[in-house]
């Protein structure tokens, strides 16, 4: 009859319903798994005794990163680390060049490098101050010897700059890159043995002294434009860059008692932070809390020295979140 033929449309409409939400939410749910956290870590707590660098704790950064990356849900097959004697200049090289050939459009990645940062005399006139900002890896050295050392394992911020941009690109849209920066480019890099702070003492990251030919003196680059600055640019991941301090600053050690260890101060801030995150803010918003959490640790007893960090970013109106949006 009429009635029976229309209840049974009626069904099969009701079931082609049903399964067109099933194919939807599994399309959903597939998309979803094919992003993938991933992570590169390098830190340089031991540097040859013969290349002018301190040692510092950066073995303890990886500690608390660990932890962090364990929390938003970063598998340990997707985690790379490169400590010390592995972390040269070629090796991470290779290593970014192996992460950006694996990096499928919508993954999220995290760098974060712990070790000393140096100024260097700017090669390609692109720096407003006549000077290049760089990571100190483990085969660089301090001080710049023709034709014996000429700044070659230096790890500047012009090349990490394009390595983040092919990492963007390759991420897509709706990847995203965070990247933490526990270097600076300015202080002594040497213990201060004289300098107490109650019953703890200062260790500093990075160095007053400009890598450079004798006799080099800064000036604005001729060629601005070059300037690899974080754009938002249509097809490319939202990326955000967070320094421990600004270039002229000294990036100090801080002392977790808790812990009984050393760390770098972006580092604990940083962390602690994603800890404390129980609600959905965007970057700029992330970043003024990593402030005011650095700026807390003054009134710690064993903090005396003022430090603030520095951002750079693609769009800070952009959500903020390391690991995968659930």
């Amino acid at each position: 009859s009429a009635s029976l033929v229309g209840s049974e449309m009626c069904i099969r409409d009701r079931n082609y319903t049903k399964y067109f939400f099933i194919i939807i939410g599994y399309l959903i749910s597939s998309n979803i798994s094919a992003q993938t956290n991933r992570a590169l870590i390098v830190t340089i707590a031991n540097y040859p005794k013969n290349s002018g660098w301190e040692n510092i704790h950066a073995d303890n950064d990886k500690v608390y990163i660990l932890e962090m990356l364990s929390i938003k849900k970063f598998l340990p097959a997707h985690i790379i680390q490169l400590s010390d004697t592995l972390a040269t200049k070629a090796n991470v090289i290779k290593t970014l060049n192996r992460l950006c050939n694996e990096v499928q459009s919508g993954d999220v990645l995290f760098l974060h490098f712990s070790c000393h940062g140096q100024q260097m005399m700017d090669d390609n006139g692109d720096e407003e101050d006549g000077l290049d900002e760089s990571l100190v890896m483990y085969d660089a050295g301090y001080k710049y010897i023709p034709q014996q050392y000429e700044g070659e394992n230096h790890l500047r911020d012009d090349e990490l700059g394009i390595w983040i941009h092919k990492l963007r690109r390759k991420a897509g849209e709706k990847g995203r890159i965070t990247i933490t920066l526990d270097a600076c480019h300015s202080g002594t890099a040497n213990r201060d043995e004289t300098a107490y702070m109650e019953t703890y003492k200062e260790y500093v990251r990075g160095t007053t002294a400009i890598f450079a030919k004798e006799g080099y003196v800064p000036r604005p680059g001729k060629h601005q434009e070059l300037s690899l600055r974080l754009k938002n640019e249509k097809g490319l991941a939202t990326a955000a860059v967070f320094s421990a301090c600004p270039a002229e600053f000294t990036n100090y050690e801080y002392y977790d008692r808790q812990r009984s260890m050393y760390v770098g101060k972006l580092t604990y801030s940083f962390c602690r932070q994603i800890n404390k995150m129980k609600d959905q803010c965007t970057i700029k918003t992330f970043f003024s809390r990593l402030m005011g959490d650095m700026f807390s640790l003054l009134r710690d007893s064993s903090v005396r020295r003022f430090q603030y960090p520095y951002m750079e970013c693609s769009d800070e109106t952009a959500p903020f979140f390391i690991g995968l949006r659930k």
